[in-house]
């Protein structure tokens, strides 16, 4: 019972449901509108089937994360994977994307299995009705849906086909736990990033805020169709990271630049 007890204080104390935060990588706020961004631009980015592995640090905590990316009869399918030995947080989603251009989710759904116990909800995205409908816990509810709303991972896809077309700032509407979440980032420069498995060339995007405690950047690799190679978000004193470990890209092995010195 007193080991019980020790991990429960530890799962409090790390706030494991922020694994989600990282393995998604998805962050917001919010006030239901749809994406747009400051510069315009031809979206050019076929999104391709990717299966990628990271390392994330939590406070400390070590975390296996995976995302994998399918495309099948005309739909995507995305499933993302955290995970150490305190519990598992699973996260899935399916969208299309038509000749415009933007992600239209079709379903979403979160289970998380911790030693505390479990969680999961669950969204239907119905385009016709324009309506969502979705199961928290034991509550369901229904809200009304507008023109570029996303789930929160089909989110990160988005992001890879804004940027890849040269836009410059971006916000999204995401819908989570039924309510609606504002997402604004802008483009920061250019920069070669280190990781265990070599160098590769990057752009950085960073989350904006008026919260200046808490602060996210994402390195994309711009060889390798604006996959995520890393991650970090600080809040208060807390430092998470997240970083690319290995992957394949449409089949093909994600390899960094040649003659780097690897870390």
């Amino acid at each position: 019972m007193k080991l019980l007890n020790l991990v429960k204080f530890i799962l409090r104390r790390t706030h494991l449901s922020r694994i989600a935060l990282i393995a998604s990588l998805v962050f917001g706020f919010a006030y239901g509108m749809p994406a747009y961004s400051e510069q315009q631009g031809n979206r050019y980015l076929a999104l391709k089937p990717y299966s990628l592995s990271y390392i994330a640090d939590l406070s400390g905590m070590k975390i296996e994360v995976t995302h994998q990316l399918n495309f099948e009869n005309g739909r995507y399918s995305l499933t993302v994977e955290a995970k150490n030995f305190l519990g598992t947080i699973n996260e899935f989603a399916s969208f299309e994307v038509p000749q415009h251009g933007d992600i239209m989710p079709i379903e979403y759904s979160k289970r998380q299995k911790t030693l505390m116990g479990s969680r999961s909800e669950s969204q239907q995205f119905d385009w016709n009705d324009m309506t969502l409908s979705y199961t928290l816990k034991d509550q369901s509810g229904k809200i009304d849906l507008s023109p570029g709303q996303l789930d929160r991972i089909s989110l990160n896809q988005q992001l890879r086909m804004d940027v890849s077309s040269g836009k410059e700032k971006f916000a999204y509407t995401v819908i989570r736990k039924g309510q609606l979440k504002q997402y604004q980032f802008r483009v920061l420069g250019r920069e070669t990033v280190n990781t265990s498995n070599g160098s590769f060339n990057s752009l950085i995007v960073e989350r904006l805020g008026n919260n200046a405690s808490k602060k996210a950047k994402i390195w994309l690799a711009t060889d390798w169709d604006f996959i995520i190679l890393k991650m970090e978000t600080f809040e208060k004193d807390a430092k998470k990271t997240l970083v690319l470990d290995q992957g394949q890209l449409n089949g093909n092995l994600i390899l960094p630049l040649k003659n780097t010195t690897e870390i």
